[in-house]
């Protein structure tokens, strides 16, 4: 048995190993504040009573207004407001609901351009990527298209429906957790004006 003076000793720490563990930490905080509104966007969602909804993503039309989609979710909490993003609209509301269809859901977005609605995310957490498909391709159908490459770093599936609006999901999942994905709607009129698909 060693006696207290022959006690091993820790090693300081040296200066360099301070120095990468306050880049680490650095670094670690920079991150989460930089994703600060999508923590707290996975907050709410963990820590709010929601009720799930259902959505028939094939039945949207650009004749749905601020008024059908309160009907619609008449029960949900639906927060409507101006829209002050890039995309052409001029509002956009959103509907807090725990899944869509049995698919987890964060929230869905309605957006609005001269009172008609024009796009829907529905924005589905990180984990749930793969149902998220599985749903799409079971009331869908295989997807038609799929980018090869991505654009803007991101891959799509797309489906074209039968009134020409258009459904796209990101096809690969975001590298970072605290992303989402999204199940995204497009009008028929945005689709003929800015081409939903090549030919």
């Amino acid at each position: 048995m060693l006696s207290p003076g022959e006690q091993p000793r820790t090693r300081p720490l040296s200066l360099r190993r301070v120095f990468l563990l306050l880049c680490l930490c650095a670094g670690i905080a920079g991150l989460l504040l930089s994703q600060a509104g999508n923590l707290r966007e996975y907050k709410r969602y963990f820590t709010e009573a929601r009720k799930p909804a259902s959505l028939d993503i094939s039945a949207l039309s650009e004749e749905w207004t601020e008024r059908r989609l309160k009907e619609h979710f008449s029960g949900y909490p639906v927060s409507c407001y101006p829209y002050r993003g890039p995309l052409a609209v001029q509002h956009v509301c959103a509907v807090e609901v725990s899944s869509t269809n049995g698919v987890p859901t964060l929230y869905m977005s309605f957006f609005f351009a001269g009172g008609l609605l024009d796009q829907v995310s529905i924005n589905v957490p990180w984990w749930s990527h793969q149902a998220a498909y599985k749903h799409l391709v079971t009331s869908l159908g295989s997807p038609p298209a799929s980018q090869f490459l991505p654009r803007s770093g991101v891959r799509l599936h797309g489906w074209q429906l039968g009134n020409g609006s258009a459904v796209f999901l990101n096809r690969d999942r975001p590298m970072n957790p605290l992303q989402w994905n999204a199940i995204y709607w497009r009008s028929s009129t945005g689709c003929k004006h800015e081409g939903c698909f090549r030919e």
